[in-house]
Formats: C-alpha cells, sequence, structure tokens
C-alpha cells in the first residue's frame, strides 16, 4: 500500500530525529498543526516544502511520493525560513510554493476582522507561486469581467493582505457600508481615492469613506493543463 502524506511527514520527521514540537518550532507552526498533518486531520499545508526541507527530504517525495525521500547531503534546513532584509517575512525557498485558493464568500468576514490564520483549513485548492510571496498570501478566482483585459475571468489572483496598497496597484478592497468585498484598481489623486475597473463598461467607484483593504495583487496565476 503506498504511503499518504501524513506517512510520509511522520517518516520525515523521525529521520530527522525531530519530535513533533521540534518540527513545529522550526517550521514556524504550531505542534498541533504538526500533529494534524501526521494523523491524517490535515490533508495538506501551505509548509510542505519547508517541511520537507527542514527535515532534509525531497519536496516532491514529501509532497507526492514520487522520487527518493533523501535529498543529496540530507540535513536540515534553517536558512529557509529566513526574513528578507528589505521585504519583510517571506519564504526564499529555491523551489514552488504554495498558497491556499479559498472562496470570495470568506473575504467579508476575514478582512473585517483581519483574521487570515485559519485560512489554510478553508482552502479549496492550492495554487503554486514564485518563491517570494508573503506567508500570508491567499488566492482568490476573478469573479466577472470588470477587469479585462488585463484580468479575465476566472484567472487565479495571487493576494497579499499584509500589504494596504498604494496608486496604480490592484486590490480587493470592501466599501465602508458594503459588505461585498471588489477587485479593483486603486487610484489615488491628491486626497481623492477611486476604485477603477480596467473594463470601461463599468463604472469608476469614488470612495468617499473608509476603505478595507483585504490584500493586494502580487501576481496572477494561469494554468494551461487541465
Amino acid at each position: 500500500m503506498s504511503m499518504t502524506l501524513s506517512d510520509r511527514i511522520q517518516l520525515a520527521r523521525k529521520n530527522a530525529g525531530l519530535t513533533q514540537k521540534g518540527l513545529a518550532d522550526k517550521v514556524g507552526i504550531s505542534q498541533t498543526a504538526v500533529h494534524k498533518l501526521e494523523c491524517g486531520r490535515s490533508r495538506s499545508s501551505r509548509r510542505t516544502v519547508s517541511i520537507a526541507l527542514t527535515c532534509g527530504v525531497d519536496p516532491i517525495w514529501l509532497d507526492t511520493g514520487r522520487g527518493d525521500m533523501l535529498l543529496p547531503g540530507g540535513g536540515s534546513s534553517d536558512e529557509t525560513d529566513s526574513v528578507g532584509e528589505e521585504s519583510g517575512p517571506y519564504r526564499p525557498f529555491p523551489l514552488i510554493a504554495r498558497v491556499p485558493l479559498i472562496k470570495w464568500e470568506l473575504i467579508d468576514t476575514m478582512c473585517a476582522t483581519d483574521d487570515f490564520d485559519q485560512i489554510d483549513s478553508e482552502a479549496i485548492d492550492w495554487i503554486p507561486v514564485a518563491p517570494r510571496t508573503s506567508t500570508r498570501c491567499y488566492a482568490l478566482t476573478v469573479p466577472d469581467d470588470s477587469m479585462e483585459p488585463e484580468f479575465s475571468e476566472r484567472e487565479i489572483l495571487i493576494i497579499d493582505p499584509t500589504q494596504e496598497g498604494v496608486h496604480n496597484q490592484y486590490l480587493v478592497a470592501r466599501l465602508e457600508g458594503d459588505s461585498r468585498p471588489t477587485f479593483k484598481q486603486l487610484i489615488i489623486l491628491g486626497n481623492r481615492r477611486y476604485l477603477k475597473p480596467l473594463n470601461a463598461r463599468y463604472p469608476l467607484i469614488d470612495v468617499d469613506g473608509k476603505i478595507d483593504v483585504c490584500g493586494v495583487v502580487v501576481c496572477k496565476y494561469k494554468d494551461y493543463v487541465v
């Protein structure tokens, strides 16, 4: 019988001579999170690559079971969880990282409470992204055609909730008194702010009041293999 992800994580941890708490401390997650992964209660995690490199095993093997378990040289790799000196908390992994794809319905609650910590449990899929992404990033699908031609409906956006948004950036935001978040371009002219759709068929939104920025679009992902 083939090994499951939980089996491989447990084997990798023991091979590295780590306790669940020891692995959790090195990766930067809770011991409970490690326990859930090892007992199968959590079936995926954005920390898979970090867990693999900490334990000195191949991330592809840990994630899929393909290939050999051990990396050449083995051992742990503490430097993979370092913090970028200029750009804040990033994962400088040599391989692809992943962020959770979630539903738009969750954004209202998370944006209002600024609680993105439990976002992994709400993932409907996991999206590969370039290594330099904030540890709190998540993914959303483009909800409509209001941002065409730059962003097509159903393309996947990678959102960083740690950024507040500056002039000309694309962001997900919620206007005061409106519980429905929107994806638009932020335009700042003097003391006036606007949310601009790229599709001329949609009106420019004059921001008159508070705006909750749920995150800034840092990149988009498009999968050509279905």
